[in-house]
């Protein structure tokens, strides 16, 4: 594989798909590398995501890589980087195989993690009945008697939200005090 690049683009999912896309079809050269582990992996339905919605989380992905890789100038890695560094000529990127890419731009798309309770069952449960926003799943519970799990203020806002959609909801809420 080549090793040199215009933008080596870190995170292999929508923005990182997206950003290829643009770039792809402005010929720049350009290397994808993604771990192929999305933090939506578990979700059994995407919604609220015009053209797509019911279709899986791994359906979108698969087609926007198919559709991003039509773009001759755009390569597809599936590793994790592990390292990077900046040098005269723009960043060096290695992979945890040992293998060294080049580019004179980057890209950060590597998304989010989400950071789980220690709730037994929690994390299992996680996009499938354990959900974080009613405008991506709020239909599918609506009625539904529904928890909100939350440590700040925003859940009281957040519980409107969720109201809207059943009235069997109850609030978990837990406010950090710091004492100085």
């Amino acid at each position: 594989m080549e090793q040199n690049f215009d933008v080596i683009i870190i995170g292999g999912s929508y923005s990182g798909l997206s950003a290829a896309m643009a770039l792809g079809r402005s010929l720049r050269k350009v290397l994808l590398i993604d771990s192929g582990k999305p933090c939506n992996r578990q979700t059994r339905h995407s919604h609220n995501f015009i053209t797509h919605d019911g279709k899986t989380p791994k359906e979108i992905s698969d087609l926007a890589k198919e559709q991003v890789l039509k773009y001759e100038t755009v390569k597809f890695h599936n590793g994790i980087v592990v390292k990077t560094s900046k040098n005269n000529e723009g960043f060096e990127i290695e992979t945890e195989s040992n293998e060294k890419f080049y580019a004179k731009k980057l890209i950060l798309a590597s998304g989010i993690k989400d950071i789980m309770p220690n709730i037994p069952g929690f994390a299992e449960c996680w996009g499938i009945s354990v959900i974080h926003c009613p405008y991506c799943h709020g239909y599918e519970v609506k009625g539904k008697a529904t928890g909100i799990l939350s440590n700040g203020d925003i859940a009281f806002d957040f519980s409107k939200l969720v109201f809207n959609l059943t009235k069997e909801t109850d609030l978990i809420y837990q406010r950090k005090i710091n004492f100085k």
